[in-house]
């Protein structure tokens, strides 16, 4: 597979992590993407991240990632693929507990600092609503979770979380808020019959002018 002109490290930022908003010469790099059918979006950009050459894991706590979206990201940049999907590792959890053993023990040896690598977090709360699960238990292993991820944030590694609202507990909505909260940036997704917007929750703000990454994303959509 032919790749881009030039490879990401991780002290240069991942195109969209570099977002309106943001204090100036703030980077994000811990963005939760919300609203209606995220994971779309996200995959999409892990698609984009895996073709600028960078190191791309997905942990799918949902079973929502999508092989299409890769499949139409690379036929519209005229790449090979199936090459393009051998760059991306992907390993699912079936249960909160298993989700917070691939981030806190078996993420390590798949990170690269050249090339950066973006982790890529499909439903992140999803299995924590498990009420089979007692409370404290799953808060403990959330938190256990997200304090992984801040460490290697600040190691250079790039995080995209998709977290849908479909099938919450309403009992375990502070999890979303404590992810939110978290969250560098938050992104939210509204689509009507005409339109497909982005929000910015986090900091708060419209994106009016035309992004042209959100751009390409929404002509494969």
């Amino acid at each position: 597979m032919e790749k881009r002109a030039f490879v990401i490290t991780s002290g240069e930022p991942f195109p969209f992590f570099d977002l309106p908003g943001l204090p100036l010469g703030k980077l994000a790099r811990k963005i939760v993407v919300s609203g209606e059918q995220p994971a779309h979006l996200t995959v999409y950009l892990g698609a984009l991240a895996a073709s600028l050459g960078l190191t791309v894991v997905v942990a799918d706590g949902a079973n929502t990632f999508d092989p299409y979206v890769i499949a139409k990201f690379a036929r519209k940049e005229k790449i090979d693929p199936e090459a393009l999907l051998k760059q991306i590792a992907v390993a699912r959890a079936f249960t909160c507990h298993q989700l917070a053993t691939l981030i806190r023990e078996r993420l390590d040896p798949m990170i690269s600092e050249d090339p950066a690598t973006l982790v890529i977090l499909l439903g992140p709360c999803n299995m924590f609503f498990d009420e089979d699960v007692p409370a404290e238990e799953a808060v403990l292993l959330f938190r256990k979770i997200l304090a992984k991820i801040q460490v290697l944030s600040e190691k250079g590694v790039f995080f995209l979380m998709s977290q849908s609202m479909a099938g919450t507990n309403p009992r375990r909505l502070f999890l979303l808020r404590e992810i939110k909260n978290f969250a560098d940036a938050v992104l939210k997704l509204r689509t009507s019959a005409e339109n497909l917007q982005v929000i910015l929750d986090k900091p708060p703000l419209t994106i009016r002018k035309p992004w042209p990454v959100f751009e390409e994303f929404k002509s494969i959509h």
